[in-house]
């Protein structure tokens, strides 16, 4: 019995549903810049050292916008950045407001920073050469906010929106979109419905033998 086309446009709809949902990810490509006390003499904790000026650097990042992030290390690769850093990079992200300690950051800011003190903070005094940035509404319309580092003396600097020049840039990372597990298999179920199809017309068509 041939299957009549409304059927098997239900039965394809009713496949497609069953299909794996994709993650709501998000890959982008950002570079910042942080001028270090443009307009007075910079605090410091071990005197003698000047700030570098500008700050920069990039860095890639992957992350779901409706999930929260606290020191991930995943996701996240450093490309360049002109001060040190003793550790392996990390992030803080959350889709609603969250405190850490006596900072409270809001909905939607990433934060940018080593691990060894987390994402957020800096460990002062130390030696350990650190750094954080943080980024006001990362997955809509990112600016910046803030920047601080420390160096291998002890000496800490930052550059905050409003007192010191700073920007940032986001661009989205281009890759190839990935195709859901089953979607070959549905694809190969269509097209086995439609030679079904085929073969049983062809079959209804031809010439009947005499008796």
């Amino acid at each position: 019995m041939r299957m009549p086309n409304a059927l098997m446009a239900v039965s394809a709809l009713m496949l497609i549903g069953t299909l794996p949902a994709m993650a709501a990810t998000v890959s982008d490509n950002v570079t910042f810049s942080a001028t270090s006390f443009s307009g007075g003499t910079p605090p410091s904790y071990s005197g003698g050292t000047a700030p570098v000026d500008p700050v920069t650097g990039a860095f890639t990042i992957t992350l779901d916008p409706t999930q929260t992030y606290l020191d991930s290390t995943t996701g996240i690769t450093l490309g360049s950045l002109n001060i040190s850093l003793a550790s392996a990079l990390s992030f803080d992200y959350s889709p609603t407001s969250y405190t850490i300690g006596l900072t409270t950051f809001a909905a939607g800011e990433l934060v940018v920073g080593g691990v060894e003190t987390g994402a957020c903070c800096i460990l002062i005094p130390s030696t350990d050469p650190d750094f954080y940035l943080q980024i006001f509404t990362f997955t809509t319309t990112p600016t910046f906010q803030q920047l601080g580092y420390l160096t291998a003396n002890g000496s800490y600097f930052y550059s905050a929106l409003g007192t010191d020049g700073g920007s940032v840039t986001v661009t989205p990372e281009v890759s190839a979109t990935p195709l859901p597990a089953a979607l070959p298999l549905f694809a190969t179920g269509l097209g086995a419905m439609g030679l079904f199809g085929w073969r049983r017309k062809r079959k209804n068509s031809a010439p009947q033998a005499a008796a």
